[in-house]
């Protein structure tokens, strides 16, 4: 149980958020509301009223961010073309989707499931408003990212946040791996997962404050790639970079040490890729993998992924994590089946997208990967809906990468994205910070700022400099009487 503390870390953030907003930019103080949630509050942590989302570690800063954003933000209308507007009227689906799905859902299980012992409950309208409220909530940083982290500003100061966020963490961590995960049962008062999962090679895999081990473990490898990324662009604009460097070497030694394979073998061919290629073959490698894991249900049910093949490499590395993997490839098979019983919207929740023994109605089914409790409890109307937000903006924006300029910020976040959705394969970290990448880089594509629009029209025909001037920069048009003399000058020379 959590300790009164718990409670009031958690309740009183918004104030913390109040200060960051006062005292850092808005782009800053955004990214560090929602990542210093989401790595100091308290996991396990909720309060719960009816009729209202689960107030907790997720919603608390996601509310707290959006209030002050609304209240401190300058109100800028941003141009659009024919392309923003096909890119948001694809947004907009999708979101229409999400939100729409649960009633499809709830009307398509209102029958309750009897099986022996097993006896789940049917649907009611209720439930689609409580499945409908927790999404909204669930994508406040979505629209936060999109609005408000649409430009190279907002993208490097998300890296940058991720990055520090990661090397501030590397010492708690450090202390775990030596001590064991104690820091939130010595600060909250409780442990918020199976303490036995984290006992890993004769070591201990750290916690933190986050709810499991393998989100500390993603997290570094975020940390990781975004240092890379904010070390290549030092080095393209001549800056000192060696920090950046050393800080992608250090992250990758504490991952190392924290003993998670699996962000180890997502985080160093990530990191290689942004050190190694250009932006161009950064996007188109972010694009394949987000092609990959928004079909990867089907891919995964025709038998085109190579799961022999993981087994196999696991097997050779250690029979625990092998194992491991063996457990997680026979629940997706069993639950894989299971929905496809219900393919267009879902079981729905209760547990009834999960498998029981009829004999003794204990659950033997065990969901680990995000995208089987979206296609199990949603349907692929769900999880086309879900999923679509989170790799459609790497596509928009590959579509538009020409527009962004040399720099490898907005690039290189998009190899950031296209890593956590690969983690979201096998795990359930679907968090804030994940919502916010795939804003931030669904604004790059649909939003651009407008000095960043005008800038590229500018640098495209030269005659558009006086109609960019006209609106954009009044300052550098001169006295009217400067005005005068450059239309004479023009019409003289015509």
């Amino acid at each position: 149980m959590p300790n009164i503390l718990a409670y009031l870390v958690l309740l009183s953030s918004p104030l913390a958020a109040v200060v960051l907003f006062r005292f850092l930019s808005l782009e800053r103080a955004l990214v560090w509301t929602l990542i210093g949630g989401h790595l100091l509050l308290p996991s396990g942590t909720y309060i719960k009223f009816p009729m209202i989302p689960v107030i907790d570690k997720s919603l608390v800063p996601a509310v707290s961010a959006l209030v002050l954003c609304l209240l401190m933000a300058p109100r800028i209308k941003v141009p659009q073309d024919a392309s923003s507007r096909t890119g948001r009227l694809v947004l907009v689906c999708l979101l229409g989707l999400v939100v729409v799905t649960p009633v499809l859902t709830v009307l398509y299980n209102t029958q309750p499931i009897i099986d022996g012992r097993t006896f789940l409950p049917g649907l009611r309208l209720y439930d689609a408003w409580g499945l409908i409220s927790a999404i909204l909530v669930a994508l406040i940083p979505l629209g936060l990212g999109l609005r408000y982290l649409n430009n190279e500003a907002g993208h490097r100061a998300l890296l940058e946040a991720i990055a520090i966020g990661g090397l501030a963490y590397s010492i708690p961590a450090l202390i775990e791996i030596r001590l064991s995960p104690q820091l939130h049962t010595w600060l909250y008062g409780f442990f918020p997962s199976d303490f036995v999962q984290h006992v890993r090679a004769g070591g201990f895999r750290p916690t933190v404050f986050l709810n499991h081990g393998l989100m500390v473990g993603i997290f570094f490898c975020m940390a990781i790639i975004a240092s890379a990324v904010l070390f290549k662009e030092a080095r393209r604009e001549g800056r000192t970079s060696f920090g950046w460097l050393a800080a992608t070497l250090w992250l990758t030694l504490v991952l190392y040490l924290s003993k998670s394979l699996g962000a180890l073998a997502i985080a160093v061919p990530s990191a290689l890729i942004v050190i190694l290629l250009g932006s161009r073959l950064q996007v188109i490698l972010a694009t394949g993998i987000a092609a990959i894991v928004m079909f990867y249900p089907m891919l995964r049910g025709a038998g085109w992924i190579p799961v022999d093949t993981a087994y196999n490499l696991a097997l050779s590395i250690s029979e625990d994590r092998a194992s491991s993997l063996k457990f997680r490839l026979d629940n997706e098979d069993a639950l894989l089946e299971r929905a496809n019983q219900k393919p267009i919207a879902g079981w729905g929740s209760w547990g009834r997208n999960s498998i029981f023994d009829p004999e003794t109605g204990q659950m033997t089914s065990v969901t680990d990967g995000i995208w089987l409790n979206f296609i199990g409890v949603y349907g692929w109307l769900g999880y086309i809906g879900r999923f679509g937000l989170l790799t459609v903006p790497i596509l928009l924006y590959a579509l538009r990468r020409k527009s962004s300029g040399p720099s490898l910020i907005t690039p290189g976040l998009t190899v950031l994205l296209a890593a956590t959705l690969i983690d979201l394969l096998p795990n359930s970290g679907l968090v804030n910070y994940v919502w916010l990448c795939a804003g931030a880089v669904a604004g790059a594509a649909v939003l651009r700022s407008a000095r960043d629009s005008a800038e590229t029209a500018g640098t495209a025909n030269p005659q558009a400099d006086d109609d960019r001037a006209s609106w954009l920069m009044p300052d550098e048009r001169g006295t009217p009487q400067k005005r005068q003399k450059r239309s004479e000058q023009r019409g003289a020379l015509r």
